[in-house]
């Protein structure tokens, strides 16, 4: 019992503290959203929250493959996962830009994808974490007006900076974002920080949805303006 109790202080991983039962239901209410697709990129399953980046109930997933509900988005997103089956190679921070079918406003996403084996250690799924960067308000008017449009954009404009004014940074992603903005790479933070490069990557998924940033470039700018880095 002892040696277990080591082992778990040594290897602090979330499923460590959860039940299974437990876990899969933190993973189906998450704001993450969680995808699971067969080899022929048919949808399996999915959480809430992949349906309603979507617009689309879950069930109207089950069984169809991704172009019927991404349509032309789909040629983005297709190969990523087919090199995941092809290679059984995890691909991380993957960002992707786009309009869904069913959706008025150009999207961005950060995706995680992960081959699923079966008793044989051939791929027989993939599955996927993706991240909303930049959430947009689904739309069903479209505003003709450029005044209107152009005001709109100054707005979100404002919004964002309101966002990142207000914004509540734990100490470690302030960390991280201060080793990003000083240009180190995920590597050379993982290492700084003693976490893995996975947890860095996760880190800076979670300051641009935080901040609301489009770019690296932004998340240097605010850790200029809260002297989080020093010039």
């Amino acid at each position: 019992m002892r040696f277990r109790e080591k082992q778990a202080d040594m290897h602090p991983l979330i499923s460590s503290y959860f039940r299974r039962h437990n876990l899969t239901s933190v993973l189906d209410e998450s704001k993450v959203g969680v995808v699971i697709c067969d080899r022929h990129l048919r949808y399996k399953a999915l959480n809430q929250s992949v349906a309603e980046m979507h617009n689309e109930p879950v069930k109207a997933h089950l069984g169809y493959p991704m172009d019927k509900i991404l349509g032309t988005f789909a040629d983005k997103i297709v190969p990523l996962w087919e090199n995941v089956l092809a290679s059984g190679q995890s691909s991380t921070n993957l960002e992707v830009v786009g309009k869904l079918p069913k959706r008025h406003d150009v999207g961005r996403w950060v995706e995680n994808l992960f081959p699923l084996t079966d008793g044989r250690g051939r791929v027989e799924h993939v599955g996927c974490f993706v991240i909303e960067i930049v959430p947009t308000p689904l739309s069903r008017t479209p505003r003709s007006n450029s005044f209107e449009k152009i005001k709109s954009g100054k707005e979100n404009q404002n919004s964002r900076s309101e966002s990142r004014q207000s914004a509540n940074l734990s100490q470690r992603e302030q960390e991280v974002l201060r080793l990003l903005a000083e240009g180190k790479s995920t590597k050379d933070i993982a290492s700084t920080l003693a976490i893995s490069v996975r947890t860095v990557e996760t880190y800076r998924g979670r300051l641009m949805l935080k901040l609301q940033a489009n770019s690296m470039v932004e998340l240097v700018h605010y850790a200029i303006q809260k002297s989080i880095v020093k010039l």
